[in-house]
């Protein structure tokens, strides 16, 4: 399996302290400190590759006779900043995106602003090495304690597909960054090219680590978390939550958060998984319209947002009300042959209180 690499970007003026770290962080968290809210965008861009040909590329955008072009890159670029000003998120998170050098040309599109509290000034981005794509990151509120967890399956007669790894990142809010929030970025095995089922397996291992990974961090630091990403799951395929779960000492396990979705451990029993917050689900349960992801005729939920801990989502959507979106709702995806269209998927976006 190949390295997974990642990279901390200033891309603005900077403050406070960024530092790389290995496994799940431990610092505390002033619970006792006034809530905090921010907005949240989670975004499958469709291989937003870049103008340099480096030979990883998927195949329609390997060289100029592809189709792909600066010229076409550029306006992409365009797009998507004026997205990003349209939805105004606080905290952005992009799947399927090249490189870092990307984070430094959507901020430049978004610069030319004197409101410095608009500014994305944190970044990162992380990919294993020889990936096509990966994951990034740009927040105007201060970013830290990053950890990449890669899935590295040694079992004789199985070969490991390429997999992106889980990011983790701390977002810290309040006037003196007294209040934290741990992020996972996600973007899970996709479903392509799957005509036996056989890569549920490998999203069911990227799960038992999300899993494992946010339990520590809601009951060993008492931090509250988010999990966001594509996770080429349907919400009706992870399990429903709809009680209590023992915990070791087999006495129920008091939670004292809103849950309706069990994510799946290395053992589902005594405490192995954890219970989480989608909020796809209504008040009555019923299915927020539309979902994120227009397939076979029909809407997926493939991207999303879970909570665990002392956080709550309000205000979840995915967004149709631009460009991006057509007058029925469904997204706009991008075509490389005449470099129109935005992405196969639509932006997911919440509000976070914790």
């Amino acid at each position: 399996m190949g390295k997974t690499c990642f990279s901390i970007l200033m891309v603005g003026a900077f403050v406070g302290i960024l530092s790389s770290c290995a496994g799940v962080v431990s610092c505390s968290n002033d619970n006792k400190a006034s809530a905090e809210s921010f907005t949240v965008m989670n975004w499958n861009l469709e291989t937003f590759f870049d103008a340099t040909f480096d030979g990883n590329e998927y195949s329609e955008f390997k060289n100029g006779k592809s189709g792909w072009s600066r010229e076409k890159y550029e306006a992409r670029l365009d797009r998507l900043a004026s997205v990003i000003k349209t939805l105004d998120a606080d905290v952005l998170v992009f799947e399927e995106l090249e490189k870092e050098a990307q984070l430094y040309d959507i901020t430049n599109r978004l610069s030319g602003t004197f409101n410095f509290s608009k500014l994305y000034s944190h970044a990162f981005f992380a990919t294993d090495e020889g990936a096509s794509i990966g994951c990034g990151v740009l927040s105007r509120l201060p970013i830290g304690e990053i950890s990449v967890h890669s899935l590295d399956v040694r079992t004789a007669g199985i070969d490991q597909p390429s997999m992106r790894p889980i990011l983790q990142f701390s977002v810290f809010a309040g006037s003196s960054g007294e209040k934290k929030l741990v992020v996972f970025a996600n973007h899970w095995k996709s479903k392509s090219g799957d005509s036996d089922g056989d890569t549920a397996a490998w999203r069911a291992c990227q799960e038992r680590v999300l899993c494992r990974c946010m339990r520590s961090v809601v009951e060993k630091s008492k931090v509250p978390v988010l999990a966001c990403g594509d996770f080429n799951m349907d919400i009706l395929e992870f399990s429903a939550y709809t009680g209590s779960i023992d915990a070791p000492s087999g006495e129920r396990q008091p939670l004292g958060y809103a849950t309706n979705i069990l994510l799946r451990g290395a053992d589902s029993q005594n405490g192995g998984a954890l219970p989480v917050y989608s909020p796809w689900f209504d008040a009555q349960g019923n299915l927020l319209e539309p979902g994120s992801y227009w397939y076979n005729e029909a809407w997926e939920r493939i991207d999303n947002f879970f909570a665990a801990g002392s956080v709550t989502i309000s205000s979840f959507a995915a967004r149709t009300d631009g460009a991006w979106a057509t007058s029925a709702g469904k997204p706009v995806r991008y075509q490389v042959y005449n470099g129109a269209g935005y992405s196969d998927h639509l932006p997911i976006m919440c509000t976070v209180t914790f």
